[in-house]
């Protein structure tokens, strides 16, 4: 998200696992150290319990496995830690992130599903640039606003082998990995609300993949107002919006999530086309609206902020 990179269903994440997305929007700070510290000691710990395992008879065993399944943090701690060794063992991916971290953007620690997505976003993003004349290599210094752990950014790097990559997004735990492993980019952790660090006029391209699909209306316009700061004058935006919910109130916002979870901004957005046209046209001008343009999935919306007269 926000900096949110909140990603799409087949892989949206205002659909990530609530808890943890929740503890990325107290905004801590986790140095890079703290992550690594004691990692030999854990892998140690969990081959000696896998060989505890084997000898168990088959009976304790499934008793086992029912308790774990009944406390869902400790499965899914161990899930993600059987997927991130079969990952290990495949090696069928670069720049892969571990599988919790893929399982926030996506709610599935899927390697395939999350390389797959990620490139068919790219994809999205050249169709819908190629509507108003543009290419992703044409820009200079791009800005993924909600890069979660790169899913997207990892592949549209590919395409602009000349730009300046920058990401940001509020879950601390994927900037850290970000800043460890994909060191073609440069990666801040964001705040809830504006401004953020960045230079105004700064970027010629900035993309948000479901992000403004979570916002209340206040955030919308606070962020749309900070994302024309640091646009430079003629630069493209492009976000994701869902309208499948917006008809005659053209912007409604539901609280989708259980009372105290996420803070009341942070929900389920929907915006109807002319809302768009109409409220957003405040800070840019709109260029283009593209249902289910992203992933099939999310509505696309182009915009440009006006060039220097």
């Amino acid at each position: 998200m926000i900096l949110f990179n909140l990603s799409l269903r087949r892989g949206d994440a205002a659909h990530r696992p609530a808890r943890r997305r929740a503890a990325a929007l107290t905004n801590v700070d986790v140095s890079q150290a703290s992550l690594n510290n004691g990692t030999a000691i854990k892998e140690g710990t969990v081959r000696y319990l896998v060989k505890i395992w084997s000898y168990l008879p088959a009976n304790l065993r499934l008793l086992v496995v029912k308790a774990v399944q009944r406390n869902n943090r400790l499965y899914r701690r161990l899930l993600f830690r059987h997927i991130d060794a079969k990952d290990r063992e495949n090696a069928s991916h670069t720049l892969l992130p571990p599988a919790e971290l893929r399982h926030r953007v996506s709610c599935s620690p899927d390697a395939e599903g999350f390389v797959m997505i990620g490139a068919a976003c790219v994809r999205d993003i050249q169709s819908a640039l190629s509507k108003v004349g543009r290419e992703l290599g044409s820009f200079e210094r791009i800005l993924d606003f909600g890069c979660g752990c790169g899913r997207t950014l990892i592949q549209l790097a590919k395409h602009t082998p000349s730009a300046q990559i920058d990401g940001t997004d509020i879950d601390p735990d994927a900037i850290a990995w970000c800043r460890a492993h994909l060191t073609f980019a440069r990666f801040s952790v964001g705040n809830a609300t504006p401004p953020t660090g960045y230079q105004s006029d700064m970027f010629d391209f900035i993309y948000a993949i479901s992000v403004f699909t979570h916002l209340n209306e206040d955030y919308q316009f606070r962020w749309l107002g900070e994302l024309r700061r640091i646009a430079r004058d003629g630069a493209i935006l492009l976000l994701t919006v869902d309208s499948s919910k917006a008809g005659e109130e053209e912007f409604v916002f539901e609280n989708s999530y259980e009372e105290g979870l996420f803070p009341a901004w942070y929900q389920n957005a929907f915006h109807s086309r002319d809302y768009v046209f109409d409220k957003f046209s405040s800070y840019f001008n709109v260029l283009g609206y593209y249902p289910r343009g992203m992933n099939n999935h999310q509505d696309v919306v182009l915009l440009q902020k006006s060039p220097a007269s």
